[in-house]
Formats: structure tokens, sequence, C-alpha cells
């Protein structure tokens, strides 16, 4: 029984995430061809890596909303929802469980780098079992964008096993869009400039996907 309420409680939580997120309402989700769910990683108490003027769970959530944006307004048809629209935490399990319940079409994480030394660039990761789909077709389109259209090192794409990646039953990325430990790298993600360039390369590498696959 405990179960169950947890489980009704959990798809009351999702449909207040999407009121709040100013998705469309759920007559509209079913009228759209395409669902893509927008994962700001980390949120709350959760902050994320540090940088020495600047917290990860800002940075990804300020250019998770600038990829909403741009996609909303150049994507007739898909209806864009966001794991968290403000600072809160929600666990790994939740986010995947909100793109499963919303039966998306793709799942796109959002998140920043952190290493000791001076390491640089942007990554993408899909989970080893993605190899050859269209999870990589996507993540191969973010990075081809971050180093021809956003001035970016690109170190490529990557396997791993993180839970958003594992847990969601469509297409997933989870795409690091700089290193947060690095000095001259902070002060790009962390700026709206920059932001805004990052959120670019991400909107039209899912705009070339779906030119794709549609």
């Amino acid at each position: 029984m405990c179960k169950f309420y947890r489980y009704t409680i959990g798809l009351l939580l999702f449909s207040l995430l999407l009121t709040l997120s100013g998705c469309r309402s759920s007559r509209s989700l079913q009228n759209s061809s395409f669902v893509l769910v927008v994962d700001a990683g980390h949120g709350g108490n959760d902050q994320g890596a540090a940088g020495r003027r600047s917290l990860e769970k800002d940075i990804n959530l300020n250019v998770a909303k600038r990829v909403c944006k741009l996609i909303r307004k150049n994507c007739k048809g898909v209806a864009v929802i966001q794991t968290r629209p403000d600072d809160e935490f929600i666990s790994l399990d939740d986010r995947a469980g909100m793109a499963n319940f919303y039966r998306a079409d793709m799942f796109i994480s959002i998140h920043s780098n952190s290493a000791r030394g001076w390491a640089e660039g942007t990554e993408t990761f899909i989970h080893p079992s993605a190899r050859g789909s269209r999870s990589e077709q996507l993540a191969r389109y973010i990075e081809q964008e971050y180093a021809r259209h956003g001035g970016r090192k690109s170190r490529g794409v990557k396997t791993a096993n993180f839970a958003v990646l594992r847990q969601t039953r469509m297409p997933a990325v989870l795409t690091e869009v700089g290193f947060i430990s690095n000095r001259q790298e902070e002060k790009f993600i962390k700026s709206r400039k920059g932001q805004k360039r990052l959120a670019r390369c991400i909107s039209n590498a899912f705009i070339r996907y779906l030119r794709q696959n549609r």
C-alpha cells in the first residue's frame, strides 16, 4: 500500500512540475508529435561542482532554461518538459521517472564538469548500450555544434552508466558544457554570452536530430 501511495504522489509531483515549468498541458502533450525532457543537473541542496565564483546547479539551470526557450520558439509540434524549472532538489529516479511517465521521445541532461588541473572542453555521454543508436547521433551533433559554432574544445562522445541514462526508456544524452574547475571556462559558462552560445549549440543539435528522424 505504501508503494502505491508513493507512486501516486510521484505522478502528482510530475504534473505539478509540468505546470510550474510553463510547459504545455496534458492535452497539448497528447497532440504533440515529439516530447522532449530537458534536465538541469543537480539543484537545491545538491549544488554539484563548485567553481571559484559559481555553482554547477545554477549554470545547469540557466543553460537548460535557454535551451527550452529556443526549442519552444523554433520547433513546432515539440512539447518541452523541464525536470526542474527552479533551484530545487529532484532525485535521479524522479528525473528518469518523469521522462518515462510522459513517454518522452528524447532526454537531454545538462551538467558542468570538474576535474583537477586545467582540464577543459565539452563532452557528451550516452549509456554503453546506446552505441550506434539515436542517443549517439544526438550526442555527436551536440559535440559538433560546440566545436563548429560554439568555439569550444570538444572532448567527444563518451559512455557512462549514469542513472539518468540507464533508467530512461528513450534516447538520452548527458552533456557537460565545460569545466567549472577551469578558471577560464568557468568565466565563459557562467556568463550570459557563454550560456546563450551553449544553449544555441544544444538546440541547433536537437533541430538537426529532428530533421533526420522525423
